[in-house]
């Protein structure tokens, strides 16, 4: 996350083999949204948590069009990166388990964070407005 130079970036996790179409494609879908009218100042950060299959390959042949066609989304893997993926968890309260049994569950948690990466916005729950979001971060580019 260091490495991504933006104003802001609004982080969201998922993995990629959720079936169930209002959590994790949802998720997507709602970063595609606030990319396509939001497209200054700002990097929408999508982070695979399953660190055993979501490898960077994975992510690439799943999502790869969209980040061709958004310019400022970028999925990110956790493959051998669960120590970062366990910190930056636990900060933000994002809850996850069955990875390794394959038996995956999880909350919802989206941080909008700024370029120092402190936290200034927290969104949790499946009820998020996605207009919500899309306000709050119109009132911070505007400032």
């Amino acid at each position: 996350l260091n490495d991504i130079d933006s104003e802001y970036k609004l982080i969201s996790l998922i993995f990629s083999r959720c079936p169930i179409p209002n959590m994790c494609p949802a998720i997507i879908a709602n970063n595609q949204y606030l990319s396509y009218n939001i497209k200054e100042n700002i990097q929408f950060v999508i982070i695979s948590f399953d660190h055993l299959y979501d490898r960077p390959e994975v992510l690439k042949r799943k999502y790869g069009d969209i980040e061709q066609g958004y310019s400022n989304i970028i999925f990110l893997s956790s493959y051998n990166n669960f120590n970062d993926l366990y910190k930056l968890t636990t900060q933000i309260d994002y809850g996850f388990w069955g990875v390794e049994e394959n038996n995956i569950g999880h909350n919802n948690v989206i941080v909008l964070v700024d370029k120092n990466n402190k936290i200034l916005n927290y969104y949790s729950g499946f009820e998020i407005d996605v207009n919500d979001i899309k306000k709050d971060i119109e009132d911070l580019i505007k400032n």
